[in-house]
């Protein structure tokens, strides 16, 4: 009966102690980044925009000629024109989600589009054409799906992405999260 009794107090007296500062702290929302998903399929288009975009994140650059082709890391490859190096200017945009990596041998541009390796026909400036697709070509680097290496676009909270089987992370926004989700 003793035993009991010292149990019950215990407990008892447990439910009154103060709650611990990060228990506390868990709960409360922050500003941070939410991912935002989209079809599987929807990343494997290649799309040629005549008129320049604005450089978010430099990437490499390849010289052809008296085109320059550099990296928009994440977004795409941005057409240079560079036939009066002193007055170069951006004229044109291949979008390709998830591009980091490019290489030019011939006409032929070699340029990842998030897992796969995409060979693209730079014959026709104003036409590029994917010739081949090579799925999976880096998936020992990002083992599962593309979204893997897409991380939020700066520092802060963020909410954990959700691995369903047919989506990937096509963007972040800013947005409300709690203070408990992942910093980096």
């Amino acid at each position: 009966m003793r035993m009991i009794s010292f149990f019950f107090c215990v407990f008892f007296l447990a439910s009154c102690w103060p709650k611990k500062p990060y228990l506390e702290q868990q709960y409360k929302k922050v500003l941070g980044w939410i991912p935002v998903y989209g079809a599987d399929t929807a990343y494997k288009k290649l799309t040629y925009h005549s008129s320049p975009k604005p450089m978010t994140k430099a990437g490499k650059i390849y010289v052809m000629g008296t085109t320059i082709y550099q990296n928009d890391i994440g977004k795409g490859i941005h057409v240079i024109n560079n036939s009066t190096p002193s007055s170069a200017r951006r004229t044109a945009f291949l979008e390709l989600p998830g591009n980091t990596e490019m290489a030019v041998k011939g006409n032929i541009m070699y340029a990842n589009n998030y897992n796969d390796l995409v060979l693209i026909d730079l014959n026709n400036a104003t036409k590029p054409v994917v010739i081949k697709r090579l799925v999976n070509m880096f998936a020992s680097y990002n083992a599962q799906k593309p979204y893997a290496w897409q991380a939020p676009p700066d520092s802060g909270y963020y909410e954990c992405p959700r691995f369903y089987n047919d989506s990937i992370i096509v963007k972040w926004v800013k947005d409300s999260v709690y203070q408990s989700c992942y910093k980096f």
